[in-house]
This record gives C-alpha cells, sequence and structure tokens, in this order.
C-alpha cells in the first residue's frame, strides 16, 4: 500500500522531530567528549555512546509510529542489508554520521534517516545539530534546507539541476578512491585526476553532509567508493530532488547499496565520471 503525499509529508515533519531531538542528544553528549566510551569498529571506524542513544531514541520513536516497518541502522546491523531491500518499508539510519569529528569537538557530523519504499529512498533528513542544518526531501515534493538555529519556519528550496562551471572554478569533495590490496596506489591516482585544476579541495568526513552540500551548491561535487546504506540512503533522495545528477562510478543509475557514488549537476558530472572510468 503505498504512501500518500499527505502521509508522507506528515511523516517527513515526524522525521524532522526526531533528527531535532536526537541531535539534542549528540550535543549533550559532545559536552563531555573526553569521557565517552569508544568503541574501535576496524575498517567500519569507531563508534561512542553518543552513537547508542541517539540510535536507541531514533529507534524507539519510528517503532512506536510506525511498528511493521523494517529498520536498518548503522550501530545495530542484526537485520541485514538485504532484508532491508526487499521490504516494503524500510528506516536506514545513521544516528551520527561524522563519529570521528564528533569525538574530537570538530562540528561537521549529523544525524541521517530514510526511508525506503521497496529498496528506493522516498523521504530522506540529514541534520547538523551543531549548525542547525536540516536537509529534506520527499519524493516528488522537492529538496528544502532549514535552520533550527535561526528560523525553523522558513526553508529554502534546493535547485541545483545545471552546472556549466569550468574545473578550475570548482570546490569539490571527493575521497581517494581505494581497493583494499592496492590501497594507496589507487586512490591517489584516482584522487590525483580529479583534484588537478579544481579550485579547492574540502573533505568535511560526513558522507550526508558532503551529499547535501553539494545539493545546496557549496560543493561541486562529491564522490566516494565503499559506502554503506545509512551513509548515503537520506541524502540521495535529497540530491535527486535538489536536481543533482547522482549515479555509480559505472554511470549506471545509484541507489544506496551500490558501494560508489558520484553527484554532481550536469554537465559537470558527466566530466567527472569520464575521468573516474579512464
Amino acid at each position: 500500500m503505498k504512501i500518500s503525499k499527505t502521509k508522507l509529508n506528515e511523516t517527513l515533519k515526524f522525521v524532522q522531530d526526531i533528527s531535532y531531538d536526537a541531535g539534542e542528544i549528540l550535543l549533550k553528549y559532545q559536552k563531555k567528549r573526553q569521557t565517552l566510551a569508544i568503541k574501535d569498529k576496524g575498517r567500519e571506524g569507531i563508534a561512542s555512546e553518543a552513537d547508542l542513544k541517539s540510535e536507541e531514541f531514533i529507534i524507539s520513536a519510528i517503532q512506536e509510529k510506525f511498528p511493521k516497518h523494517y529498520i536498518l541502522s548503522e550501530e545495530n546491523k542484526s537485520k541485514g542489508i538485504k532484508e532491508s531491500q526487499k521490504a516494503e518499508y524500510a528506516w536506514v539510519i545513521d544516528p551520527l554520521d561524522g563519529t570521528n569529528n564528533f569525538v574530537n569537538g570538530i562540528p561537521i557530523f549529523a544525524t541521517s534517516i530514510a526511508l525506503l519504499e521497496k529498496g528506493r529512498p522516498i523521504l530522506g533528513v540529514v541534520y547538523n545539530p551543531s549548525s542547525g542544518e536540516c536537509f529534506f526531501a520527499s519524493k516528488g515534493n522537492g529538496a528544502y534546507l532549514i535552520d533550527f538555529r535561526i528560523n525553523p519556519l522558513k526553508k529554502f528550496h534546493l535547485d541545483n539541476k545545471e552546472n556549466k562551471k569550468e574545473m578550475r572554478e570548482c570546490i569539490f569533495s571527493p575521497a581517494p578512491v581505494y581497493e583494499i590490496e592496492d590501497r594507496f596506489e589507487r586512490q591517489l591516482s584516482t584522487f590525483r585526476k580529479n583534484i588537478i585544476g579544481a579550485r579547492a579541495v574540502r573533505r568535511l568526513g560526513s558522507a550526508a553532509l558532503e551529499l547535501c552540500y553539494v545539493a545546496n551548491g557549496n560543493f561541486d561535487a562529491y564522490w566516494e567508493k565503499n559506502l554503506k546504506p545509512w551513509d548515503v540512503a537520506a541524502a540521495d533522495i535529497i540530491c535527486r530532488e535538489s536536481g543533482i545528477k547522482i549515479t555509480e562510478f559505472s554511470g549506471n543509475p545509484f541507489s544506496p547499496f551500490k558501494d560508489s557514488v558520484i553527484a554532481a549537476a550536469r554537465p559537470l558530472h558527466g566530466r567527472i565520471l569520464g575521468k573516474i572510468q579512464k
């Protein structure tokens, strides 16, 4: 049974509300970050008590309102990725994207919450509680930005369908691309091909925010490999609804269950894709 537009709008408001509340939890824990217990997850990075408390709150709120919906979250992967692709409705959550920044007191981190219908995002919210920036979108209704710290009632429409800049005018947010077996050689090769000639390069440490900054025009392009669904599911629909073209490195249409992503407005996207494929 499909969600009506009215229900989708109501659900979007619900997600904005719980994103804000989860953000308040994160801010509370960041004040005592020096004493936070940190868990090393190996190649997947680290997790802190703040990640777990934010996740606990978000999941509890969703389960209460949507008890029949599937939930996939970064810190609780007992329910698998494949199952979330097959579910009629599934929530994909990153309770704290940018944990390294968070535990070091860098104010660039976010909660990322997406609702998927049969594996495709239909709603997404990415919220940075430090800045108050809340990016959000729902299928067919456009992408927007509001600032909870300045004016939560004023929203800005994200419209970024075209980018005709020359490379020398662009600010990129690229992740060095690598394969596990030849990490440095591959990552430096592709990284170098794409940043030469750019005006500047910025890496933020939060895939969700970096993609949203492409949608907002702060960055001209973003690309990365070896991502997980919770890193990109919410930002995926925010990019799409803003007009950004988002694909895999192969050029095929992107989904949160793919492990590579390029996001940029046309025709810039094509130029970057061409370099990555060389």
